[in-house]
This record gives structure tokens, C-alpha cells and sequence, in this order.
């Protein structure tokens, strides 16, 4: 047992390094790609949604565009947009990995006169600089989705992610103590997430591993890689595969975020690997089919990113009044979904 907490440590602290470490790194650092090469940014450029002739002008900057949970949030954005008297521009970046990207925008939003900016940084230290830049220049900031590790901003609208986490592992053992997994046989359970510069991302996986040292039977053990994937589903379904391949105590998997969710049931179908349990992240086609399959055994954590980008843009409607918000973080909460909720809503 004493063997155990000592490697989940360790893995705590090697994701909080990494985590810390990339606050370190210059910009043209942050502009690579995976392989090493140079990169180039290409953020989806801003486009008018909603009243272009307000003179209160609100910027919105995501961090993965045209992914499927984004898309909900978008949702939320542009409900807010028809009840309020502003101009919203939307834009973002397509992959999590670009930071510069993300940086551009947030700086052109500034020199565009925004008002306000909602913002949801794919990197917790690499966008302090840029949400600091904006209060100095009084344009009213608000996060969502995951916070910086600054005080520079105005309110952040996210899921209490240790919570999240910790419900995902107790969720886990249960899954697997159902599965008939043995507590006096060892077994391991792989982690998959976007990427390690996400305060959200960190949390998740140190709140899981926090309840799992303590309510996992000792012969039950976390994978020592934990696999980044930048938001790419592609590689998030290589990496489960890659793990299954080399890894023959895999019993489980923990999918931090939609693409890594995605990513880990496409591969578990694919190679009809009923015997593996998964707890993930959101809710995607792929997700509610494999957690309403018979033959597998999943769940998923519901976050309500709606609501992020709804409560988001009313908030920044406010601070730009001059009204002042009475907290600094907002808990949006989740559902845990399995196929009983999925029937109870009578969802097909």
C-alpha cells in the first residue's frame, strides 16, 4: 500500500511539474508542434454573432473550436447574445496546442477596443500575460471551462474539477468491483487527457488520484504514462490502443476531456474489448453509444458548458455596467451519465 501512494505521488508531482514548467517556456517554445518542428498558428478568426452596432463590443476566444463539447458552449454564447445589448465576436483556436494562437487573439481583442473578453485558456500560465495586459487596459475578463494562475481576471465560470475527479475514480472502482474484478488481483487503469497545461486537466487527474489512494484496493494501480492529446481524437485513440497493446493489466480507463472520452470508447468497440471499463468526460455521439451498448461498461461525467458560455457573457454584460459580481469562481457542476439517465431521458 505504502509502494502505491508512493508512485501516485510521483505522478502528482510530475503533472504538477509540468504543469508549472510550462509557465517557463518562451512563445516560440510553445509555437511546436509534438514532433519538435516549428508550427504555424491558424486561429479561427473573429466573426460578428450578434448586434455589430452595439457600441459595448465582447470578444470570445475558445480553445478548441470546432470540437464537439465547444460546440455547447458556443450554444450557450449565442443565447446570451440575443439577450443582450452587445456586439459578441467569436474566434478561437482548433487545437489546444496553440498557445500563440490563442495569445493573438487575445491581443487583438485589445487593440479592437473590447470591452470585454470571455476567454477559455488552453494554457493556465502561458494566458497570464495576456489577461493581465487586458485589466491594465480596463477590459473586464472572464474565464471558462479552466482558470489561470493569476488573479487577473473578473470571475470564471468551470466545474470544481478535484470534485469531478474524485467522483470519476470512486465512479471507477465501482465499475470495475461490477466488471468482477477481483480487489486481491493487481490490475491498472490508463489516464488520457488533452494536455498537462490545463488547470482543469490537473485538477481532474489529482482529485482522481486523491480518492483512488484512498478507496482503491491496494492490488489496484494507476498506468504509470499518462497520455497527452492536444484535443486531437486521433491520438487519443491511438494512445488507448497503444496502452491496451502494451499493457496487459489494463482493466480501465479514465478519459479527462471530450476528445480523450472519444478517443478511449472508439477504441474499446474497435477491438471489442468488453472486459475494459471507462469513466469519462461529456457527452459525444461516440460516448452515448458506447455507454448504451449492452456489451460495455461506462460512464460519463456531464459537464454543463452551456451554461459556461451563457452565464459567461451575462457576467461580462455586468462588469462592463460597472456592477461588481459577488464571488470569483462559479461551480457549473455535472451529471454522471450512465445508460439508466440516458433512458430515463428518454435519449436514442
Amino acid at each position: 500500500m505504502k509502494c502505491r501512494k508512493t508512485k501516485i505521488y510521483m505522478l502528482c508531482v510530475i503533472l504538477l511539474f509540468s504543469f508549472l514548467l510550462s509557465g517557463c517556456l518562451s512563445s516560440s517554445a510553445a509555437e511546436k508542434n509534438a514532433d519538435g518542428t516549428q508550427g504555424e498558428s491558424a486561429p479561427v478568426e473573429y466573426r460578428c454573432i450578434s448586434n455589430p452596432e452595439s457600441k459595448k463590443k465582447i470578444y470570445v476566444i475558445l480553445k478548441n473550436y470546432h470540437g464537439a463539447y465547444w460546440k455547447t458552449v458556443i450554444e450557450g454564447v449565442e443565447k446570451a447574445a440575443q439577450e443582450v445589448d452587445a456586439a459578441i465576436y467569436l474566434g478561437g483556436i482548433d487545437n489546444e496546442t496553440d498557445i500563440s494562437g490563442q495569445i493573438r487573439l487575445m491581443n487583438e481583442a485589445i487593440e479592437q477596443g473590447a470591452d470585454g473578453i470571455l476567454l477559455a485558456p488552453a494554457n493556465s500560465n502561458s494566458l497570464v500575460e495576456s489577461c493581465e495586459k487586458a485589466k491594465k487596459k480596463n477590459v473586464s475578463v472572464v474565464l471558462i471551462d479552466s482558470s489561470i494562475n493569476s488573479t487577473e481576471f473578473d470571475a470564471c465560470y468551470m466545474t470544481d474539477n478535484i470534485d469531478a475527479g474524485k467522483m470519476a475514480a470512486k465512479e471507477m472502482i465501482k465499475l470495475l468491483q461490477d466488471a468482477g474484478n477481483s480487489p486481491t488481483q493487481p490490475l491498472e487503469v490508463g489516464v488520457l487527457l488533452s494536455a498537462d497545461t490545463s488547470q482543469a486537466m490537473v485538477n481532474r487527474v489529482s482529485g482522481f488520484l486523491e480518492a483512488w489512494t484512498q478507496y482503491a484496493p491496494s492490488q489496484w494501480d494507476i498506468a504509470k504514462d499518462i497520455f497527452l492529446n492536444g484535443g486531437d481524437i486521433e491520438k487519443a485513440q491511438a494512445d488507448a490502443a497503444d496502452l491496451l497493446e502494451k499493457n496487459k493489466n489494463i482493466k480501465g480507463f479514465y478519459g479527462c476531456n471530450n476528445t480523450s472520452t472519444i478517443g478511449i470508447a472508439k477504441t474499446l468497440v474497435k477491438e471489442k474489448r468488453t472486459d475494459i471499463v471507462m469513466v469519462g468526460f461529456d457527452m459525444a455521439k461516440e460516448t452515448q453509444q458506447f455507454i448504451q451498448d449492452a456489451d460495455y461498461q461506462g460512464v460519463s461525467l456531464l459537464q454543463k458548458q452551456d451554461q459556461m458560455g451563457y452565464l459567461g457573457i451575462h457576467s461580462l454584460v455586468s462588469l462592463i455596467k460597472g456592477e461588481r459580481l459577488e464571488q470569483k469562481f462559479f461551480d457549473t457542476g455535472v451529471i454522471m451519465v450512465n445508460s439508466y439517465y440516458l433512458m430515463e431521458k428518454g435519449v436514442s
